[in-house]
């Protein structure tokens, strides 16, 4: 499948936060210098990238980190003009920043909004003390509302707030709190994540250990059903399993992900996914702030894996993605850009899915029930090729 480069994504990682969350499994450095050369090397990538896709035009840019918050606003600006100097960028671009509480100053969003940034997406995880403790976040929750407070003040119309469920030990009522507060602060899109063990983070350790006793599968998943319903409830679209947005206010950014089209990223373990003469590619850069500046002040590419995507892969990401989303799974879409046929191959499963209230199918398009969001993954892997 080829796709038009001209609307395409632009990630950019930014390494730097104050410390680790217990559950994060992300690339980032909790160093509080180097921040100038990284710009500086940051810099150079974006020349390279654009020099490599020349007369793309930038849909989307999103700085995701790490804590792109944690670079000073001047700095911020000065990528931005660098990215607006070497790219096209639609006047209606989205360009997200992540941020952390405890980094929001009323002169510092005055700065970002003037600098171009359209979209805050603010790393709130929970409104109890208690629960940001246990995640080793750097905020409390007076910080976290303190936040939301100045973003509302500074007129961002589209903003977002991340909240962590199935905390251990977290009820029921608690989680419920959690949500009106959250909706309380005006964000315009709300996104809900299940805590997870990822290998070799502090939570993992603390698990195996025994230290720690991970909340049940269906305590999690009530958690996510009180969500959904609330959620709905006062208007905000269920758009993808973790996301809820009002009307007009979902992340354009994101959605490019889950539609399978091109992106780019910059940045220390960022990856790029671009589909050229009917195959995708994917590449990640270095893991390493210091091997990433050394080696793009060289003038050397810091992708270090690079593969092209077999028809399976992409058939199966293609499968994932799309049912993650309320638009769902477009079967002629299949056939005809990826070459699978899930009817004729996968007609037993859609059927099971049918009877158990997993799946609605309309046509050529087949969708998740609420039911079937639960186990999105375990149900996708059903319909995978093989």
């Amino acid at each position: 499948m080829d796709l038009i480069y001209q609307d395409v994504s632009l990630y950019v990682h930014i390494p730097f936060c104050i410390q680790r969350c217990s559950y994060c499994d992300f690339y980032f450095v909790t160093t509080k210098h180097g921040h100038d050369e990284f710009v500086d090397a940051l810099c150079l990538e974006i020349t390279q990238v654009s020099r490599k896709f020349p007369d793309i035009s930038l849909s989307t840019v999103y700085f995701g980190g790490g804590t792109p918050s944690r670079l000073s606003p001047c700095a911020i600006t000065r990528i931005l003009s660098h990215i607006h100097a070497c790219f096209d960028a639609k006047l209606t671009c989205e360009i997200t920043l992540e941020a952390n509480p405890e980094d929001v100053t009323a002169a510092g969003l005055e700065k970002l909004k003037h600098a171009g940034i359209t979209r805050i997406s603010l790393g709130v995880q929970s409104f109890r003390d208690e629960e940001l403790h246990f995640m080793n976040r750097c905020h409390n929750s007076e910080q976290a509302a303190q936040a939301c407070k100045l973003i509302n003040e500074a007129e961002f119309d589209r903003w977002s707030l991340d909240l962590i469920f199935g905390v251990p030990g977290a009820s029921t009522q608690e989680w419920q709190e959690n949500l009106h507060r959250a909706v309380e602060t005006g964000a315009t899109h709300i996104s809900t994540y299940s805590l997870t063990v990822e290998p070799h983070t502090p939570l993992h350790k603390q698990v195996t250990r025994g230290m720690i006793k991970p909340a049940s599968g269906n305590q999690t998943a009530e958690q996510f059903q009180i969500a959904i319903e609330f959620l709905e409830s006062i208007g905000f679209e269920h758009y993808e399993v973790s996301s809820f947005a009002h009307p007009n206010h979902r992340s354009r950014h994101n959605m490019r992900y889950w539609n399978h089209t091109n992106y780019l990223g910059v940045g220390p373990s960022a990856h790029s996914f671009w589909w050229q003469d009917g195959r995708a590619v994917r590449w990640e850069n270095i893991r390493s702030l210091r091997s990433y500046n050394e080696t793009v002040i060289k003038g050397e590419s810091p992708a270090n894996s690079r593969e092209t995507l077999s028809d399976d892969t992409l058939v199966r990401e293609k499968i994932m993605l799309a049912l993650r989303t309320s638009e769902g799974l477009d079967l002629e879409h299949l056939w005809k850009n990826y070459g699978f046929d899930l009817l004729k191959h996968k007609q037993k499963e859609l059927k099971a899915m049918r009877l158990q209230g997993l799946l609605i199918q309309e046509g050529a398009l087949i969708r998740l029930t609420k039911k079937g969001l639960h186990v999105c993954d375990r149900l996708t892997t059903k319909l995978w090729p093989g």
